[in-house]
């Protein structure tokens, strides 16, 4: 039966195009009626001039401490119930400034409520919010002025007729809301209900598939009838936005050009379509708009709308080096318009405002962020131990080893397979012999067996979602037959939370990872291989009474976190790693995230980039893509610039489909292997400048990876390769090989001098430039901003386990000046979160270093140190000094404030009459006040 199982599926998938999904199974905008609906509603508004449907009721309108209130009335038929509008202000909780305003718009008496998510899943609570008091500066004209008291010099201006928004900050307006009047807000209505008089919403011009409509041979039924919620939104003076996650395109959403709008509906695409809007497995309504005015410096400023329903934003910038707007346009299936507006006035001003909403992200353990080996499938006990083995007998690096579904007993998630892994325990020990982890899969669609305790709990529960109709829903996954729990509802998530107890998972440890796959969700048989949209939930509700619709796109974000809550009730003090597939905005505080299945194929290698930074730009940063493509098999070139690439991404895992030839790193012939043992190692010595900088993402939300933009927006050049270069940090710049046998290519080092990551001793490249150089075979350019300090560990261990009493190398790049910071923690549990953690800034003043101990970061707070771990734990063996225009002679140290001591330094000139410096062995510790300075 498992056999027949997995041959069905292997149909299923293998049905497509070979170099493609096949597009035509998944819906466009105008294969799905609100969408076509709203296009022509957009249509008849721009075509109609003076129509417009909404006005604000001024005797309505109630300013009171941080929040206005009003209705909104249809202008063109005021028999109509208003809606509602409620607007409420907030302050940054980084730096406490103005910036964040939140635009509630609702029905007044509902025919059924519009779902809204749960405060605290995704949006914090409102008590955790710090509000922003405000005042209303001035009314008449057709305008009322709403002002913040908060420095920032926010502003929100409400037009009356038509109702219009503008925001403004830093005396600059930022954003303009449905200033082009094309908000659409469909209210439930019984079928056969009295036509609107007038332009009301989108049904006024096309009333068909209100309340049923098929795709694909699955019919969709609405009894509630119509729900869909759009708004425009200009970006004054913007020359693109970013953000969107996650679509398989370019950086610049307007500058990719599609004429039809992105789409944000989670799907099980198969070998994804590449510089396409379609959706594809997570959403996450967020964009920051970059604005160059023509006089005054450059801003950004954010949009979120945080819906769960089906969505499309059409995104259209202006030309490539003109001035103008750019436009866009929102649109959900379900739901209310709720909305934020995020002041900056740079990138990460935006960040720290979206974080302060939907929080800070999780840190994960030290372990994760090495190399990750994953393949479906390892076939058994012996195999799997195997890889392990020859990891080290190939003196490779490597800390996590991952099974997928074959592991199982016929696919019921939390067993192991009767045969092929029979003794768990001795792979669990093998691996952690070797100071490593294992990751097993648990997926969301349950095996409906009699036999299968899951099934029985969440059935004797009534914790599946269900039809339509009320009853079980089943639907066709990898164990064939499957029931697909409501992770919506809490109690559901509480009670998956008891199936990572040691007493029901056999063979289960405090550290097993999980890995959440196929839960956008997946149905094999179902309508764009998902969940029917007009299933039920409960949810937070009382009864089955939400749709699929509503929620869709937070299946997998809820499956995430129930997941995540497993692995805490079953180890408080143990972080969790759970990688998922299907995410939302707020998954950066629950783990992992990977692009899905793509291809051993150059342009999914290239895509990576644009696809990973946009993450990073959402406020997700543990991001990752298969290395070297999932599907087919990857030539050897491939192979090699990919992992070469890969080690330079946040999540590095390698992984390979089932059908693929086995992989691993000493299977291509020596000289890959020999080149990928160079790479991880890199990836290893790098692994404390890795943990700084997720430590500043998820204790202060700064993004790991970032467009080479991010700090300078008026660096024009530095858009244009935004798709093949990115900062890791402030001052690691990466510049992928997207090409097979390349032997040149165009590199751009924004201002400032650069080092060659590779080779220290060569002269340092000056920018703004583009510049063409020549590709070396064994890794991609790297280059460090000088002024840049790194932290390293140099030996090569097995794993990050391994490296725990391995000292420090300090590398320090520039003759004048140069910083950088260093996070330490116990890389395993929460006491950081106590302040149980080292965070020490760096600084270079051309002869003296420094280290300041006892730093903070916006989460925790100040750093008071680990006394749990040994000074000798935190020593540094050697400072390199790269590029001083003058030779030192000697070289002391002092320790907190004690007498200076000589220590040993060498010297050597470069080829650019520079010198590199190295101090070897002194006696100062990390978490400690010390110097070291260089005699000239």
């Amino acid at each position: 039966m498992a056999l027949w199982i997995l041959c069905l599926a292997r149909v299923l998938l293998f049905a497509y195009p070979s170099d493609a999904v096949d597009q035509s199974k998944f819906r466009t905008c105008d294969q799905g009626s609100f969408c076509r609906r709203y296009r022509k509603y957009i249509s008849k508004v721009e075509a109609t001039t003076g129509l417009w449907a909404h006005k604000l009721d001024v005797n309505s309108l109630a300013v009171q401490g941080h929040t206005v209130k009003a209705k909104l009335i249809f202008a063109n038929d005021p028999s109509v119930k208003p809606l509602l509008l409620d607007m409420r202000f907030f302050l940054s909780s980084v730096d406490g400034s103005c910036g964040i305003v939140r635009t509630f718009i609702d029905e007044v008496e509902p025919l059924h409520q519009r779902f809204r998510l749960t405060p605290g899943d995704v949006i914090l609570k409102e008590d955790e919010l710090k509000a922003d008091e405000i005042f209303q500066k001035s009314a008449g004209a057709g305008i009322t002025e709403i002002a913040s008291r908060a420095s920032g010099n926010c502003e929100v201006r409400i037009k009356h007729a038509p109702f219009e928004l503008e925001f403004y900050a830093r005396g600059h307006l930022a954003q303009k809301v449905n200033s082009r009047h094309f908000m659409n807000f469909e209210r439930y209505r019984l079928q056969g209900a009295q036509a609107h008089t007038g332009l009301v919403d989108a049904t006024d011009v096309d009333a068909d598939n209100m309340f049923e409509e098929s795709f694909g041979g699955h019919t969709d039924r609405k009894p509630r009838g119509p729900a869909g919620v759009g708004i425009d939104v200009n970006f004054e003076a913007a020359i693109d936005v970013f953000g969107l996650a996650e679509h398989a395109s370019g950086l610049g959403l307007g500058a990719n050009g599609f004429s039809e709008p992105y789409r944000f509906f989670n799907l099980d695409v198969f070998e994804y379509a590449l510089n396409v809007p379609m959706a594809l497995y997570g959403a996450i309504p967020l964009v920051t708009a970059i604005h160059q005015p023509a006089s005054g410096e450059s801003f950004a400023s954010g949009f979120f709308f945080p819906n769960p329903s089906e969505g499309f934003v059409k995104v259209d910038a202006p030309a490539a080096g003109s001035r103008g707007d750019t436009n866009s346009w929102w649109l959900f299936e379900s739901g209310a318009l709720d909305m934020f507006f995020f002041a900056g006035p740079g990138p990460q001003d935006v960040m720290d405002r979206y974080h302060t909403v939907t929080g800070f992200p999780r840190l994960p353990p030290l372990a994760a962020l090495g190399k990750h080996q994953c393949r479906w499938n390892y076939v058994d006990v012996e195999d799997s131990i195997g890889v392990n083995n020859k990891f080290d007998q190939n003196d490779i690096p490597y800390d996590v080893l991952w099974l997928d579904i074959e592991h199982t007993d016929s696919k019921k998630y939390f067993t192991w397979h009767p045969s092929h892994f029979a003794q768990p325990d001795k792979l669990l020990n093998a691996v952690a012999a070797s100071k490593r982890k294992l990751v097993t899969i648990i997926d969301p669609h349950i095996k409906k067996d009699s036999g299968y305790d899951v099934y029985n709990q969440m059935q004797r529960h009534d914790f599946f979602t269900k039809t339509r109709d009320g009853q079980l829903y089943d639907g066709w996954c990898w164990p064939g037959t499957s029931s697909y729990p409501d992770f919506c509802n809490p109690e559901t998530r509480k009670l998956w939370t008891t199936f990572f107890q040691g007493n029901f998972y056999p063979h289960n440890r405090q550290d097993l990872y999980t890995w959440n796959d196929m839960n956008e969700p997946s149905v094999f048989n179902g309508p764009e291989v998902t969940m029917p949209r007009d299933n039920l939930h409960k949810c937070s509700a009382g009864g089955y009474s939400i749709e699929h619709r509503d929620v869709h796109n937070v299946y997998g974000y809820y499956h995430q976190m129930a997941t995540v809550e497993g692995q805490l009730a079953r180890a408080p003090n143990v972080r969790p790693f759970v990688l998922t597939r299907s995410f939302f905005a707020g998954s950066h505080r629950l783990g992992a995230i990977w692009t899905g299945d793509n291809m051993a194929r150059w342009d999914h290698l290239a895509i990576s980039v644009p696809m990973l930074v946009s993450l990073c730009m959402c406020g997700t940063s543990f991001v990752g893509a298969d290395v070297p493509g999932f599907f087919y098999d990857p030539e050897p070139e491939l192979f090699r610039r990919w992992h070469q690439l890969g080690i330079w991404y946040p999540f590095y895992r390698g992984h390979a489909h089932l059908e693929t030839k086995r992989r691993e790193p000493w299977m291509l012939g020596d000289q890959i292997t020999s080149n990928v043992r160079e790479q991880v190692s890199v990836r290893y010595q790098m692994l404390p400048t890795w943990y700084t900088l997720y430590a500043q993402w998820a204790l202060a939300g700064v993004p790991i990876m970032k467009p080479l933009w991010f700090k300078d927006l008026s660096d024009r050049e530095a858009f244009k390769h935004q798709n093949d270069h990115y900062l890791l940090g402030d001052n690691i710049l990466v510049r992928a090989i997207t090409t097979a046998f390349a032997r040149d290519v165009q590199l751009y080092l924004p201002a400032g001098s650069w080092y060659n990551f590779w080779d220290s001793t060569a002269e340092p490249l000056q920018g703004p430039k583009v510049l063409g150089m020549k590709t070396h075979d064994d890794h991609v350019p790297v280059f460090i901003r000088a002024g840049t300090i790194l932290t390293k560990k140099m030996r090569r261990r097995r794993s990050s386990g391994a490296m725990d009493a391995d000292p420090y190398t300090l590398v320090i790049y520039g003759a004048k000046s140069a910083s950088g910071h260093i996070y330490i923690d116990d890389g395993n549990s929460h006491e950081f979160q106590q302040g149980s953690f080292i965070y020490d800034k760096l600084e270079f003043n051309g002869s003296a270093l420094t280290a300041q101990h006892s730093q903070a970061l916006h989460v925790v707070g100040a750093a008071r140190g680990i006394p749990a771990i040994p000074k000798r734990h935190l020593r540094i063996e050697r400072v390199v000094f790269v590029g001083l225009t003058e030779v030192p002679q000697r070289a002391r140290e002092s320790s907190d404030g004690g007498a200076w001591q000589p220590v040993q330094v060498t010297t050597a000139e470069t080829p650019s009459r520079t010198w590199i410096a190295i101090v070897k062995k002194p006696t100062c510790v990390f978490g400690s006040a010390w110097k070291i300075e260089l005699g000239f």
